[in-house]
């Protein structure tokens, strides 16, 4: 189903039964190792990316959210979000981004998605609620501004409060319409 848009963005839900492979076809886009393309291309704005491997199609613009986020223990979550913005700006040719512009990118996501600074101090998703990782990945997608994002199952393992948050304040439909998803 193709859902509203605005500007060049494209909304398109996808639905089905369990087990229809919704979250399979996302995962072959995003070329998680598990699975092997035989015949066909995948376009992203005109080029072939079934070719490249998962890091490439991530600094081309895919995002996925998973339905089970894991903990990465260890890795600051800041730093993570860091690299991986510095990653995605190094393979369009861009130099890293200021520590001022990131600093303000992060705190305008973390506002709007009522997330506080201890965020920033801890492991990628270590010792979170549902709730904590799905605003922890809705915080990835808007630091890495992707031109394609998955979304799978938004609401698997999360509180009220974050129900709250994610789908009564529409976080998701806010940042499909205000940022920039070139």
């Amino acid at each position: 189903a193709c859902l509203p848009h605005s500007g060049n963005a494209i909304r398109l839900g996808i639905t089905g039964v369990p087990g229809a492979g919704k979250s399979t076809l996302s995962k072959v886009i995003s070329g998680h190792p598990s699975y092997q393309i035989t015949q066909g291309e995948i376009l992203l704005q005109g080029k072939n990316i079934a070719e490249l491997d998962i890091a490439a199609r991530a600094n081309a613009g895919i995002f996925i959210s998973m339905q089970y986020p894991i903990e990465i223990p260890g890795v600051n979550n800041i730093e993570f979000l860091r690299m991986a913005l510095d990653s995605k700006r190094a393979s369009q040719g861009l130099e890293k981004i200021s520590d001022s512009d990131f600093n303000s990118l992060i705190e305008k996501s973390m506002e709007l998605l009522e997330m506080d600074n201890r965020y920033t101090e801890r492991g990628v998703n270590e010792g979170f609620s549902g709730g904590e990782k799905k605003r922890n990945e809705i915080l990835q997608m808007a630091v890495l501004q992707p031109k394609i994002a998955f979304l799978d199952e938004t609401d698997s393992g999360l509180d009220i409060d974050a129900r709250i948050v994610i789908e009564k304040k529409s976080i998701i439909k806010f940042l499909l319409s205000k940022l920039d998803f070139n």
